[in-house]
C-alpha cells in the first residue's frame, strides 16, 4: 500500500501549487490526500480532518500569505486557528512528522480575492511562529536561503539513514518535493554549482518522467481499443496488458512501472486544473472512472465543435473516447451512439481510412451485441478499403479479416468463417511469422471453427500445435499458455471426453490459482468450465456445489451485473434444472434474464438462451402455456437477429415443433405445424440431423401418419449408433409408433 502525504494549504490561494506537490508525490510512490475548504462548506469539518490526518503518514503544509476559511468555534487546544493551521497543529499533537514549506511574499499564487486585515494579522503571526519554532522548515526565498536548508536536509537525511529509521525515504522524497517546487518560482544563481547542478538533472528527470507519464495517458485509451479490437473475446486484463505494452513500447518506458505508476498518476491528473477537459477525459479512462471519463469526452466533443473555426478532429477523438468509456461499462447502446456521432463528422471519399476506422469500432459493438450480420456488412466494407488503401497484407486488413471471420462464426457460416480463418492465418504465417501472437490467435480462431462444425479431431490437433508453441515461445505457466490449455480442455469437452476434460480443467485451475490467484478472472472462468464439465459427466449436485461457490465469488471480484457473473448464474440455473430443481431454476433464469435485459439488451444471443433456458424450466413444471409464449419469443427474435438458418435459431425451431408434437396439453398440440417445421429442419441438413428425424417422427405420430413416424424413427435410430449417440429414448419411440401410439414428454434440451 502506497504511503499517503496529507498536503495542507489554503485551496483558493495555493491549488495549483499543491496539486504540483501531489504530482511529484505520485512519481515517488506516495498517495496525496488533503482536505479542500474554500469557506462556503456549511458545519464542522475537523472532524474530517482529522479522519485524514490520522491515517496518513505526515503532512506537508504549504504556508502562504492568506489565512483560510476557519472553523465556526475556537479550538479548545489550540485558540483561534484556521482549518488549515489545525492540520499541522493537530498532526503534530498526534506525533506526525510535518514539513513546513514557507512560502515567500513574491511566490506565484492563484488568483483569489484579498482578506480583511484581521486575518492577514492572524496569517502573519502563524507565519512567523513557524520561522521562529523548533520545528524543521524550508523558506523558499534566496538561492543561498535554499542551499543552506538542502545542505541542512542532507545532513540530516545521512543521520536518519544510519540510524536506519523508517522515515529516511519519506525525507529524501520530500527533499525532492521541495526542490522541485523552489525550482518552479526561484532561478538558482551564484554558488556550488556543481550542486546545482546535480538538483537541477534530478528535477529534469521528474520533469521528463512527468512528461511521459502526460504522454502515456493520451495514448493509453487508443491503444486499449486497438488492443480490444483486434480479438474479440478477450479478457480485461488481457486487453490491458496488450495496451500498456504498446504505450511503453512506443514512450522507450518499462511496462510494469508504467503499469504500476500510470493509475495513480491518473487519478490526481484528471482533476490538475492545468489539464484540458479531454485531457482529464484520458486521465479518468486510465483512472477506470470510465463514467467520468465519458462525461468530460462528451464535453470536450461539444468545446471542439463549438469553437470558432470547428476542431473536428478534435471533435472526432473524443467522441470515440466517450464511446469507448460507454464501451468498458457494457453500455454498448450508449456507445454505438457515440461511435455514429464520430462516424457523423467522417467521409469516406475525403479520407477513407479515417472512416473506415469509425466504422471498424460501430462493428465491433454490433458484434458485442451479437449483431453478427450486421457487423458483417460494414466488416466488408471495411476490408475492401483497407486492401485498396493499405494493401491486402498489412496488419490492420488482416485484423479487419479476423473480426469478420468471428462474426460469421457468429451468424453460424461455420464453413465461410473456416475459409476466412484459414486465409488470415496464412497471410500472419508469411508477413508475421509462424510464432507471432496473432498468428497464434488466428490458429486458435481457426480451431474454434473447426469445433463448431463438430471437426474435433482437427481443431483438437490446431489447439494441441498451438499450446506446443506458447509452451515454447512463453513457457508452460504463462497466462497465455493457460488459455490455450484451457482450449484443449473445452474442446474435449465438445467431443464428449468428459473425464479428460474434467482433469485437464482442473489441472488449468491448479496452475491459475498458483500463477494468478484465487480470485483472477481467469482462474474463475476455469472454475466455471470445471462446473460445465462436472454437468456433462452428470455430475450435477458438485457443478451445483462449484457453480455456488463460484458465483459468490464473480460477484465479490468482478460485480453482480458482470457477464461473467451472468454467465455463473445460468450455467448455475442448468445445474439445478439438471438436477430436476425445476423451481429453484425458474427463478434463477428469471433473475438472469432481468439482469442480462439490463446489460447486453433484449435481443443479445446470450439474453436469449437464458429466456430458451427459462423456457424449458417453466415446459419441465407443466407451465406450458408460459413455456409456450416463451418459446414463441425465442424463436421470433433468434430468426430476426441471428437468421433464420443460424444453429441457434434451428435449435428452437426444433424445440418449438418437439412441444407442437409432444406436449401433454391438447391445446397446445398441433402436428401439421409440427411436421412443417420439422421437414425445413431435416431438408436444411439434407436429412442427416438425428435430433430433427427423431422431431420429424413425433410430429408424425401426433398427425397419425404412423408409418411415416416409423420410418423416420428408424432414420434417426440409424444416425445416432453411427454417431455412437445414446439410442435409449429413440428405441423407445419407435416401439410407441410401432404400437400406433404418440409420444408425449418434457421439453427437448
Amino acid at each position: 500500500m502506497r504511503p499517503i502525504i496529507f498536503i495542507s494549504a489554503v485551496s483558493r490561494e495555493l491549488r495549483s501549487a499543491r496539486q504540483l506537490v501531489s504530482n511529484t508525490l505520485q512519481l515517488l510512490g506516495y498517495e496525496p490526500d488533503w482536505q479542500d475548504i474554500f469557506g462556503t462548506e456549511g458545519g464542522e469539518l475537523r472532524g474530517m480532518i482529522r479522519r485524514r490526518i490520522d491515517a496518513s503518514a505526515g503532512v506537508v503544509q504549504l504556508v502562504g500569505q492568506c489565512y483560510g476559511a476557519e472553523p465556526p468555534t475556537i479550538d479548545e487546544q489550540f485558540g483561534r486557528v484556521s482549518y488549515t493551521q489545525y492540520e499541522a497543529l493537530y498532526a503534530k499533537q498526534r506525533g506526525k512528522k510535518v514539513w513546513y514549506l514557507l512560502l515567500d511574499p513574491d511566490f506565484t499564487a492563484d488568483p483569489h480575492d484579498a482578506e480583511p486585515e484581521e486575518l492577514r494579522a492572524l496569517q502573519t503571526a502563524y507565519r512567523q511562529r513557524v520561522g521562529k519554532g523548533d520545528q524543521l522548515y524550508y523558506a523558499v526565498g534566496s538561492s543561498d536561503a535554499l542551499e543552506v536548508k538542502v545542505l541542512e536536509l542532507r545532513d540530516e537525511l545521512a543521520v536518519l539513514r544510519r540510524r536506519g529509521k523508517q522515515w529516511a525515504a519519506g525525507v529524501m522524497a520530500l527533499l525532492i518535493v521541495v526542490v522541485a517546487l523552489v525550482i518552479w518560482v526561484v532561478h538558482k544563481e551564484g554558488q556550488t554549482q556543481q550542486r546545482q547542478k546535480e538538483t537541477q538533472q534530478s528535477v529534469a528527470g521528474l520533469q521528463e518522467e512527468m512528461k511521459k507519464l502526460r504522454e502515456a495517458i493520451a495514448q493509453y485509451p487508443s491503444a486499449e481499443a486497438k488492443a480490444r479490437e483486434a480479438q474479440p473475446g478477450q479478457k480485461p486484463e488481457q486487453i490491458e496488458e496488450r495496451a500498456y505494452a504498446e504505450v511503453a513500447r512506443n514512450l522507450g518506458i518499462d511496462a510494469r512501472t508504467l503499469r504500476e505508476k500510470l493509475p495513480a498518476f491518473a487519478e490526481q491528473f484528471k482533476r490538475s486544473p492545468d489539464a484540458t477537459t479531454f485531457e482529464r477525459a484520458n486521465a479518468a479512462f486510465v483512472a477506470k472512472d470510465y463514467a467520468e471519463a465519458e462525461r468530460l469526452a462528451l464535453n470536450a466533443a461539444e468545446e471542439a465543435q463549438k469553437a470558432d473555426p470547428s476542431r473536428i478532429a478534435d471533435a472526432l477523438k473524443a467522441l470515440e473516447l466517450a464511446g469507448w468509456s460507454a464501451q468498458n461499462r457494457i453500455e454498448y447502446a450508449r456507445a454505438l451512439n457515440h461511435f455514429r456521432a464520430a462516424a457523423a463528422l467522417t467521409n469516406r471519399q475525403r479520407d477513407a481510412l479515417e472512416w473506415a476506422g469509425v466504422q471498424y469500432e460501430i462493428a465491433f459493438v454490433l458484434y458485442d451485441q451479437g449483431h453478427y450480420s450486421e457487423a458483417e456488412t460494414i466488416l466488408r466494407d471495411i476490408v475492401s478499403i483497407r486492401e485498396e488503401v493499405l494493401g491486402p497484407e498489412h496488419p490492420d486488413t488482416l485484423a479487419s479479416r479476423n473480426i469478420l471471420a468471428n462474426a460469421l462464426r457468429g451468424e453460424g457460416k461455420y464453413a465461410e468463417a473456416e475459409a476466412e480463418h484459414r486465409a488470415v492465418l496464412k497471410l500472419r504465417e508469411k508477413v508475421l511469422g509462424p510464432e507471432h501472437p496473432d498468428t497464434l490467435r488466428s490458429r486458435n480462431n481457426l480451431a474454434d471453427a473447426l469445433s463448431a462444425q463438430r471437426e474435433y479431431a482437427e481443431a483438437e490437433a490446431e489447439y494441441r500445435a498451438v499450446l506446443k508453441l506458447l509452451e515454447k515461445i512463453l513457457g508452460p505457466e504463462h497466462p497465455d499458455t493457460l488459455t490455450s490449455r484451457n482450449n484443449l480442455a473445452t474442446a474435449r469437452d465438445g467431443e464428449g471426453k468428459y473425464v479428460e476434460a474434467e482433469a485437464e480443467h482442473r489441472a488449468v485451475l491448479k496452475l491459475r490459482e498458483k500463477v494468478l490467484g484465487p480470485e483472477h478472472p481467469d482462474t474463475l472462468g476455469s472454475r466455471n468450465n470445471l462446473a460445465n464439465a462436472l454437468d456433462s459427466e452428470g455430475k450435477y449436485a458438485e457443478a451445483e456445489a462449484e457453480n455456488r461457490a463460484l458465483l459468490k465469488l464473480a460477484e465479490k471480484v468482478l460485480g453482480p451485473e458482470h457477464p461473467d457473473t451472468l454467465g455463473s448464474r445460468n450455467n448455475l440455473a442448468n445445474a439445478l434444472d439438471n438436477e430436476g430443481k425445476y423451481d429453484e431454476a425458474e427463478a434463477e433464469y428469471r433473475a438472469v434474464v432481468k439482469l442480462r435485459e439490463k446489460v447486453l439488451g433484449p435481443e443479445h444471443p446470450d439474453t436469449l438462451l437464458s429466456r430458451n433456458n427459462l423456457a424449458n424450466a417453466l415446459y419441465a413444471q407443466g407451465k406450458y402455456a408460459e413455456a409456450q409464449a416463451e418459446y414463441r419469443a425465442v424463436l421470433k427474435l433468434r430468426e430476426k437477429v441471428l437468421g433464420p438458418e443460424h444453429p441457434d435459431t434451428l435449435l428452437s425451431r426444433d424445440q418449438w415443433a418437439w412441444i407442437l408434437a409432444t406436449c401433454p396439453e391438447a391445446k397446445i398440440r398441433n402436428g401439421s405445424e409440427a411436421m412443417a417445421l420439422a421437414t425445413n429442419l431435416c431438408e436444411l441438413s439434407r436429412w442427416s440431423n438425428a435430433s430433427y428425424l427423431d422431431t420429424l417422427a413425433a410430429a408424425e405420430a401426433e398427425a397419425g401418419l404412423v408409418h411415416a413416424a416409423v420410418k423416420h424413427e428408424q432414420q434417426a435410430l440409424e444416425l445416432a449408433k453411427a454417431g455412437k449417440g445414446d439410442v435409449k429414448d429413440l428405441e423407445s419411440r419407435l416401439s410407441l409408433y410401432q404400437r400406433h401410439k404418440p409420444y408425449r414428454t418434457a421439453a427437448k434440451h
